[in-house]
Parts: structure tokens; sequence; C-alpha cells
């Protein structure tokens, strides 16, 4: 009996029971499972199935064409999509055939009044940043990417849960959920074995999977975790994909099912680096969608009530009449809402600022009467011209300020622009300085400039921004200042004395993203994101002597960023930079120097661009060399600790490092984190508290800190 106990034994499943007997035809047998003594089938099962997984999961077939749609509260569709994609590489194409869009935009016909405040603590050149992010950022489930995925493996999708989820045959999932031997079946394509699953504790995957007891391979799975509920059917046999997929969460149902596998149809795609192209014109005709669409008369009559809304407001005749009332003069217009013109039939806008919201209490020398008039054409092809001129006056000092930026995108493929600049205004030395600080006067110079920028992508992640500028900056302590900022900033109230000088002076910024990843929508290049790091180099060189100019240095910088994920591990994200001046740093200007933001108290900040520990902003024009650190586990750790993993939190870790060799500078921090993601209103955040473990002697209100980050869902990524 002894010996029994160590070695393997072969228990056969035969269904031998008079019961069964009398309710099949045929007797069912099944595989040999080999197992351990005493133990679990359903665990063995499983631990083939995993084994299984591995084989096969990564064999695609050369291409598929699916349906999909999104439905809301039972009968609304928001879209419905015919694709066909393509495995060639790591990464999918999707080829859009056809897409409808059911949203019935009603066009505004009056006006309306937005504030809005944001502090950005990024310094960095992105050609991208504020670009349309098309109809992958309006609706999320129309990019392949965002649905190829399946529970059985762990999914980090922000569209589902603020955190990853771990997978049904994924590593540690024998700790976390607990797997029962239902039942057995057999049918005309072979037998299989039925395992309901519930997690063990705290949250996870609940449900029911079906296993080919042939090979192990999964056949199909029906499950839970929390609000989300999902039903999907696999491919049988050689390639591994998903037949069909439906997927709920609270009043939504997303639907994908294959319509072909292996077409001998071409892609259109040239672009090693393209993920997806999607047609200028939606697809109208309400019998092509009949044909992919399930029945369900509901839902077709408010496609086709839909429809009919939809073509009234797009008509001409209807944006004309919405155009024509908005352009109507009303007498409150200049008091609370602005006054505006537009004429979208060819691409014009106007506006002017409404009076309630002219006014900038916080202004430089007081209160500041700060009206905007904004303008803009866009063209069929595109390109398009924007302008806005803001003038500026203070009552204080009787000074009259002002700037006028206009932008040509003539290349819209490319991002391709030019602008100009000219401004007589009061501007901040630098962006990088803690928040007791953004208002304070010392960290503002008076700045009289014209500026001329050309931006342009050359090739696919290789942009350059050229930029010259001629300007003259001045002290502003001849200035009067509002008692209450005296009061409230102190020592830092007082403005940084200098004398007045004229600076010339010639820039060059690259960025080099390799391996972006874009797609095209009509003559529109969206640009998503890339797995390798950015790369940037910007270059400032002082023309002495042009035009009166009174300074000469050549200033240079290099950056390396990225983020980087590990799986169940977690995700990671760093950024180094080093620069400084190729000239003697002394006679350089401390407005040019490089600037290093200090902390805040109890508020943790983009720890990326930000020293935690540091108390004071500081400037210095030698060499330099930084860098950070961060990773987050996620709960990797925690999540193993019974009751604790119930309550979700994840760890981090971090470091940051400044050099600066001539100055004798040399500070390091560290620091442990907690920390919790959520969804608050369908928003993925992360709240965190965070304890400095270095330097030792930091100060009191910054050693433990807080903090909250939002989730981009469109890059699918944190901010750090």
């Amino acid at each position: 009996m002894k010996l029994a106990y160590r070695f393997f034994v072969i228990l056969t499943f035969v269904s031998i029971t008079t019961s069964l007997t009398a309710q099949m035809d045929t007797s069912t047998l099944l595989a040999p499972v080999t197992v351990v003594y005493n133990e679990d089938p359903a665990i063995v099962i499983v631990k083939n199935a995993i084994k299984a997984l591995k084989d096969y999961e990564f064999r695609s077939p050369n291409n598929i064409k699916v349906y999909c749609s999104q439905k809301q509260n039972g009968k609304e569709l928001k879209f419905e999509q015919v694709s066909s994609i393509y495995f060639t590489n790591t990464i999918p194409y999707q080829e859009v055939e056809a897409f409808k869009d059911y949203k019935a935009v009603r066009p505004d016909f009056g006006k309306s009044i937005e504030a809005s405040v944001q502090f950005d603590f990024k310094t960095d050149f992105d050609p991208t940043d504020g670009l349309d992010g098309g109809t992958f950022n309006e609706y999320p489930l129309t990019n392949y990417i965002n649905t190829d995925w399946t529970p059985l493996r762990r999914v980090e999708n922000s569209l589902l849960d603020a955190v990853p989820i771990p997978g049904l045959l994924s590593q540690g999932t024998l700790f976390r959920t607990s797997f029962k031997l239902t039942g057995e079946l057999e049918d005309q394509s072979g037998y299989f074995y039925t395992i309901s699953f519930a997690p063990k504790s705290a949250k996870g995957w609940k449900g029911i999977i079906i296993i080919d007891g042939e090979d192990f391979r999964v056949r199909s799975i029906k499950a839970s975790y929390g609000d989300i509920q999902i039903e999907q059917e696999y491919s049988s046999k050689g390639a591994f994909y998903t037949k069909n997929f439906i997927w709920r969460f609270s009043q939504t149902e997303f639907k994908q099912q294959i319509i072909s596998v292996n077409a001998t149809n071409k892609p259109k795609k040239n672009r090693r680096m393209m993920v997806a192209y999607i047609p200028e014109d939606a697809n109208t005709d309400p019998d092509y969608w009949q044909q992919y669409r399930s029945a369900d008369l509901d839902v077709d009559a408010w496609t086709r009530k839909q429809d009919s809304l939809i073509r009234y407001l797009n008509s001409d005749i209807y944006l004309d009449s919405a155009d024509a009332v908005y352009n109507e003069f009303h007498w409150y217009e200049p008091l609370v809402s602005g006054v505006g013109y537009r004429k979208r039939s060819k691409g014009t806008f106007f506006y002017y600022s409404p009076l309630i919201g002219q006014w900038n209490f916080v202004g430089i020398g007081g209160t500041r009467w700060t009206p905007a008039f904004i303008g803009s054409k866009r063209f069929s092809n595109y390109q398009s011209v924007e302008g806005q001129f803001v003038p500026n006056y203070g009552f204080l000092n009787n000074d009259l300020k002002g700037s006028l930026d206009v932008e040509y995108t003539y290349a819209p493929m490319h991002n391709g622009s030019i602008s100009l600049v000219v401004a007589d205004d009061y501007e901040p030395i630098t962006q990088s300085v803690d928040l007791a600080g953004i208002f304070a006067r010392s960290n503002f110079i008076r700045k009289q400039t014209v500026e001329a920028y050309h931006r342009y992508e050359w090739f696919n992640g290789f942009y350059t921004r050229l930029g010259l500028e001629y300007s003259t900056r001045s002290s502003i302590e001849g200035l009067q200042f509002a008692q209450w900022t005296n009061d409230l900033f102190g020592a830092r109230n007082q403005p940084a004395p200098f004398e007045s000088y004229t600076v010339a002076q010639l820039g060059i910024e690259v960025l080099i993203r390799p391996f972006q990843r874009h797609y095209l929508k009509g003559r529109r290049k969206i640009v998503l994101s890339s797995k390798w790091p950015d790369f940037r180099f910007t270059f400032r060189q002082a023309i002495p002597d042009l035009l009166g100019s009174d300074v000469q240095f050549s200033k240079y910088e290099f950056v390396v960023d990225d983020m980087l994920r590990f799986g169940p591990l977690g995700e990671s994200f760093y950024r180094f930079s080093s620069g400084g001046f190729l000239n003697d740093p002394s006679t350089v200007r401390f407005i040019e120097y490089k600037w290093f933001r200090g902390g805040d108290y109890f508020l943790f900040t983009h720890p990326l661009y930000t020293y935690q520990s540091l108390e004071q902003t500081f400037a210095s024009p030698s060499v330099y060399l930084t860098g950070s650190y961060i990773h987050h586990f996620d709960g990797f750790f925690l999540g193993k600790i019974p009751g604790i993993r119930k309550l979700a939190l994840g760890t981090s870790v971090g470091v940051t490092f400044l050099s600066v060799p001539d100055e004798q500078i040399n500070h390091f921090e560290s620091f442990l984190g907690l920390e919790k993601k959520v969804k608050l209103w369908d928003i993925p955040m992360r709240f965190g508290v965070y304890y400095l473990l270095q330097p030792v002697d930091a100060a009191d209100g910054f050693r433990w800190k807080m903090s909250i980050d939002i989730r981009d869902t469109f890059k699918d990524r944190w901010n750090w």
C-alpha cells in the first residue's frame, strides 16, 4: 500500500449506472486521465488544459472576417461593423469593410459656457497630443485588439475593469480558483468534460468551461466576473480563434461572430505598422446589415427609426437651419454665452468669448481683462487654418498686452503644420514649478516675441519641429501687485531682477518613436502607440548680434522614456534624460537654465518629471543626468494573502536620481506605495499612498504622500 502512494494510477471513468444507461443510447467512454493518488480529477483536467493551451493559443488563421455590434438597453445599437482581420505578424491588421454609427448628434442651436483647469507636469515635445483619436477613440470596441481576448488568459483591458483580470488557465489559477467536474458528455464530434469553477475568495471568474476529452482543448466557456458576463465559443481544430463572442456589462452587450475563415482576399495594407484601415464613408444601406444581424423585431424597428432620424439631422436643410439659429444675435450673448458664427457646410467657425469669462482675477498686477477671439476654417481635404487673438489689459498698472497665434495644417497625413506667434505678455519662466509657485510673481517675466514653427512627420514615427524665435525678455519688478498676492506668496512674490536682453535662436526638436502603430481613417492618420521607447533630442542655438540679439549659447537635451508590461508582475515606467550647454555655462542667462521641479506637501506628483523630496524648485546651467523608474506590482504580492486580497490592493516601488557634478548635487530618493484601482463614472482611476524611504532626512510633509492617476483609455495605459 505504501508503494501505491508513490506512483501514478490511471482512473478510467465509465458510465455504467442504470439511470445513465436508460437516458443514453450508448455508453460513454471518456479519455484516460492520469492523476496522483487521491487527487481531484477536475484539477488534473485543468492542468492538462493549461498545458494544451500553451501549445495552440498562438496558432492563428491567416485571416478571418467578423461581424460585430454593440447594443445598449436591449435594443439600441451604438455601431455595427464588418472587418477582415489578418494575422501576418504579431499585431493583427484590421481592414474595415463597412461601419455604421448609430449616434444621432443633434446640432447645437444655442450657446454654452465651459470652464476647466488643468495642470500638466509633462514638458516633452509630442506632436500627437491633442489630435483626433478617430473611431477607435470614440468606439473602443471597434478595435479588434480590444476584443481579441479570452478569460482563459490574463486580461488587461480598461474597458472591462481598472485592474488586470487573472486568466482562468493562467499562472496561479489553482490557488485562486476552485474547480469541479460536473459532467461528461459525448456527441458526434467527440467527448467532453464539463467543469464548473468559482473564485476561492475575493473577485474572480465564475462559470462553466467545456474541455475536449481527447486533446484537452477548450471548446467553450460561459463565465462572469463581477458585473461582466461572457459567452465564448472557440474553434475546435487547427488554428485557434474565437468563433462567437458575447460580452455583457451593465446595459451594454457586445457581439462578435465569424463570417469566414482564411478567405482569399488580399489586404490593402502597404505599411508594416498600420494596424487598421477604416473607410471614410459609412455603409448606411439597411439591407447590407440585415444579412449579418440576428433577427430581432425590436432592434430592426429601432434601427429603422434611428436611420430616419440620422438622415434628418445630417440633412443640409436641417444643418443650415441649426446654423441660422446659432448665428442669430441675442442681447445676452456678449454677457454670458459668447457671440459665435458657424457655417458647417463651408467649414467656417468664429467665436468671441462672453464677458463673464473675460476676467483673470489672479493675473500679473491684479485683475486683468482677457477677451478672446477664436476662428477656424477647415477644407474638404482636411487642411485647416486656426487662429486665436487674446488681448490682455491690467487695470492696476494700466498695461495692455496680448497674443496672436495662427496655425495652418497643410499635410494632415503627416501632421504637417506651420504656425506663427506674435505676443507681448507675461509668461512663466518655467512650467517645472511646484504648485505653490504656479502663480508666484517670482516665476514670471515680460516677453515680447515673434515665433515661427514647422512641424512634420517625415516617415512613420519620425517627427521634427523646427522653430525660430526672436524675443525681448524683461523683469516685471517695476509693476504693482495686488496685496493678496504679497500676503499669499510672501518672499516668492518678489520678481526676479535682471537686465532686459534680446534673444534670437533656432531650435530643433526630434522625436523618434520606433515601430509606431497607427491606423487610417480615410485620409487621416491616427497614431496609437509603440512597444519601443520614445527617443527625444532637443537643440537650441542662440544667434548673437542678429537684430540686436545679445545672447550666445548652444543648449541640448536627450530623453529616453517608455512603459513596460510584465504580465502578472505588473508594469514599469521609466524616463532618463541628460543635457547642458556646449558653451561656458557662466555666460548663460538664468532664464535659459534647466529647471528641476520641487515637491509638494503631501501630494505625490508625476514621479517621472518631479522630485518628491525637493523642498524648492531650482535651476542650473551645468551638465546634468537624471532618471526615474517606478514599477507597479498591482496585486502580485498582496493578492496572494488571504483576507487582504479581498481589498484588491496593489504595491509599487520607485527610485529617482539627479546628478549635477559641477555643483556637487547628487540627489537620490526611493519610495514604496500602496495603491487601489477603481472605476468611477466608467473612468479607470488609481489612488495611492506613498512613503519615501530615501532621503532619510526628508522634511515633514514630504515623506508621506497621496496621489491620483487617470488611465488613458485610448492609449490603454496609465500616465505613470
